[in-house]
């Protein structure tokens, strides 16, 4: 990869950093922010919380080896309410329980030429009693297509509009939410070679597609951005309909189990497993794939999609931990059983920095090895989703 490992011990910070001094640099006690008063460490939560009138800037680096590398921009607006400030200032020594809410401005391009613009707005309302997601993404994406049961990519550009609309609302004071979304896409494929691929339906390279969802999941976590306790577990039923917009009639069904456990105050373990199901007359792209550190985004597509992920965490101090992690995912097709699918193994390691105490979010850098190669990926909060 162009940035090699030796870069490790400085990428998540100077990032950030950067991105502070744009829009700090004309107040004096810039420093003074960017340095937690508990223990003296660099830290961002009082810059980025008492500077949520204005946006920051953030600069950022693409490491997906689906796309290449590359980098852009995020200009970031936080909003805290009085309550959550108030709170804050009171307990400066705790973690906040309720994240702000972020509004972003997000561009970027990578080496194979994709490039994309979007904004979003994550928000949290009523004493995180709802908990809303909103983006909309123009994108050019250069990506490579492998057939079923083929080793053989054929190169393809999807251009496109993306808008989401997702809410959860927790049903009264449990840990449980309730929720629904909507997804549109509007592309135009086009692929590098003329003869017809398998798997690849003529008509579905200039297309809608849409949908709305229905779920129900389980979150204990003791943070949204990086949890280091808790679980969170969920079920989702997508349904795609002319109706509702598209040009595909087909049906969506994913579950998934993230477990966050402290095995004494320097072990952690996290547990991952999720399971995606689709039926016939989705579009190539809309089909599930194996999503693991160290392997392609849509390397290995199915109708079934099921992974396997485990990671160990070693607490060096209270702001530095290193981590191992392993996993296995299998992708299956119609044309074969579960049992005649190969398992895809990939493992790896890597560390965090806890860049804003405050609101208890980390950083680092994963280093993975796939079937097919080694990729690197920074992280700011959890690997998974």
């Amino acid at each position: 990869m162009p940035l090699s490992y030796r870069h490790i011990a400085r990428l998540s910070r100077l990032s950030l950093v950067i991105g502070c001094l744009f829009t700090a640099s004309s107040h004096a006690d810039v420093w003074q922010q960017l340095t937690d008063p508990q223990d003296g460490q660099f830290d961002t939560s009082q810059w980025i919380l008492d500077n949520a009138h204005g946006f920051m800037p953030v600069p950022f680096i693409i490491t997906e080896p689906a796309v290449g590398t590359g980098g852009g921009a995020a200009l970031l607006f936080f909003h805290e309410s009085e309550q959550q400030k108030q709170l804050r200032q009171r307990h400066p020594d705790q973690v906040s329980g309720i994240p702000p809410s972020v509004t972003g401005i997000v561009g970027g391009a990578t080496s194979n030429s994709s490039i994309f613009a979007g904004l979003f707005h994550s928000g949290n309302w009523q004493q995180d009693k709802v908990r809303y997601l909103g983006a909309l993404l123009a994108s050019s994406i250069n990506l490579d297509y492998y057939a079923p049961l083929t080793n053989r990519p054929a190169q393809f550009n999807i251009e496109g509009l993306y808008v989401l609309q997702d809410i959860d609302f927790r049903l009264g004071d449990s840990q449980f939410f309730a929720g629904v979304n909507y997804t549109y896409v509007q592309s135009k494929t086009v692929f590098d070679i003329t003869d017809n691929l398998p798997g690849v339906d003529p008509l579905s390279l200039d297309n809608q597609d849409a949908s709305v969802a229905v779920k129900l999941s389980y979150d204990s976590r003791d943070n949204q951005f990086s949890p280091r306790t808790g679980l969170k577990a969920g079920i989702e039923a997508g349904f795609h309909h002319p109706n509702l917009g598209g040009d595909f009639t087909y049906q969506q069904y994913s579950s998934y189990v993230h477990s966050y456990q402290r095995l004494s105050n320097t072990w952690g373990l996290r547990l991952r497993g999720e399971y995606d199901y689709m039926t016939d007359g989705a579009p190539f792209y809309a089909k599930p794939f194996i999503s693991l550190r160290g392997i392609a985004a849509m390397r290995y597509q199915g109708d079934d999609v099921s992974v396997a992920e485990m990671q160990l965490d070693y607490d060096l101090n209270p702001r530095w931990t290193v981590l191992a992690f392993a996993g296995a995912g299998k992708a299956t097709t119609e044309q074969q059983s579960f049992a005649d699918a190969d398992w895809q193994f990939t493992q790896g390691g890597g560390f965090r920095y806890l860049i804003a105490r405050q609101l208890g979010l980390r950083s680092g850098i994963d280093v993975a090895k796939g079937p097919e190669e080694w990729t690197f990926y920074i992280q700011f909060g959890s690997a998974w989703r």
